[in-house]
């Protein structure tokens, strides 16, 4: 079944809070829904974000791009497209990809998860993204371990580190003991700052802490790396050690695999493969999308469970914004579990 049709819809979504990191303070989400219609009416869905702070191209450099690519898709099969698929800006190309391999899914009337390689279907475990550290993250957290989640992630750097520790030990003393911390410092310290620090949360329950270097050298991670009782993780910093599509050796134990980053689904899932390879741990994280986008990443997940080290996701995002272009992903005791419909799961609000 050939493609017959393409339609590039632009959406704003506006936060219910601002989004609050160390690299800047956001009111609201941009991107283009992205529709692919066969000849008997199947539709697939993707959703191309671009976030410059994650290290994906602009909104004005994506554009163009889906423009250009899209005049070529008339008359082409899914699988033909996706296989022709060029480089370029990896958000526009992550979204195009997925709505692709969303159509060639339901043309195969199989569930994302097999077409990309996964088995019998298992819960995916998220963790409860709980926004910047202040005042009021205990109360989000108290929150969230209600609703089931046992870790929860937390966006540092936002305030001088001396607050931020006594905030993260207030915060320790009252969560349960199986609950654990997922850190995000979106590079925000120093080495000497972030080797200060890294003592002191050796003794709290710290999961792990993303991106703390604000110039991430090999060496600082790898010295920083040596201190911690917990794992360090690399996001923005993760494209300086791929070259020619291989993952390089890495002064972390984990990262974290975005792909609005990397290109797309398939990339990602190459790049998981490379990583369980060299036993550093992966987890699949939200760069904010739409529902559009959020439902492929958890068929992402589930494949990479199914076919690597299962872990725990960043992908309860979606109640930070006020409406979204569709329903998203059921999260309940902090899991969701995908059913056997064909495609993503993505239906869009009329």
């Amino acid at each position: 079944m050939w493609i017959v049709d393409t339609v590039l819809t632009p959406y704003r979504l506006p936060f219910a809070t601002p989004w609050r990191s160390a690299a800047g303070l956001w009111h609201e989400r941009r991107g283009w829904l992205i529709r692919i219609t066969d000849q008997s009416g199947r539709c697939g869905y993707g959703d191309a974000a671009p976030l410059p702070a994650s290290g994906t191209e602009t909104l004005s450099e994506a554009k163009p791009w889906l423009d250009a690519q899209l005049t070529t898709l008339i008359g082409v099969t899914p699988e033909s497209a996706c296989r022709q698929l060029p480089a370029g800006c990896p958000a526009a190309r992550c979204g195009l990809e997925t709505a692709l391999l969303d159509l060639q899914s339901k043309q195969q009337a199989l569930p994302l998860y097999r077409l990309l390689g996964g088995r019998d279907i298992y819960p995916v475990r998220i963790n409860a993204a709980i926004g910047a550290l202040d005042q009021q993250a205990g109360g989000r957290a108290v929150a969230a371990v209600a609703a089931g989640y046992s870790i929860l992630k937390l966006k540092l750097g936002c305030s001088p580190i001396k607050t931020e520790l006594s905030l993260l030990q207030r915060l320790c003393s009252k969560l349960p003991g199986e609950v654990r911390l997922r850190l995000d410092a979106n590079r925000a310290w120093q080495l000497d700052e972030a080797a200060n620090l890294i003592e002191k949360l050796n003794h709290l329950p710290i999961e792990c802490l993303e991106e703390p270097l604000h110039e991430p050298t090999p060496q600082g991670l790898k010295a920083l790396q040596s201190l911690a009782r917990f794992d360090l993780a690399l996001d923005e910093s993760l494209p300086r050690y791929i070259r020619a599509q291989q993952l390089q050796p890495l002064p972390v134990k984990r990262i974290v695999v975005k792909p609005a980053c990397l290109g797309g689904l398939v990339p990602a899932l190459t790049l998981i493969g490379q990583a369980h390879q060299s036993a550093v741990a992966c987890v699949i994280t939200s760069s904010l999308e739409s529902s559009a986008g959020l439902w492929p990443l958890c068929h992402l997940a589930a494949t990479a469970d199914a076919l690597t080290t299962p872990a725990v996701h960043g992908l309860a995002t979606s109640h930070w914004f006020s409406h979204d272009l569709g329903t998203p992903p059921v999260i309940a005791n902090g899991r969701v579990t995908l059913g056997s419909e064909p495609g993503t799961g993505f239906i869009l609000k009329a």
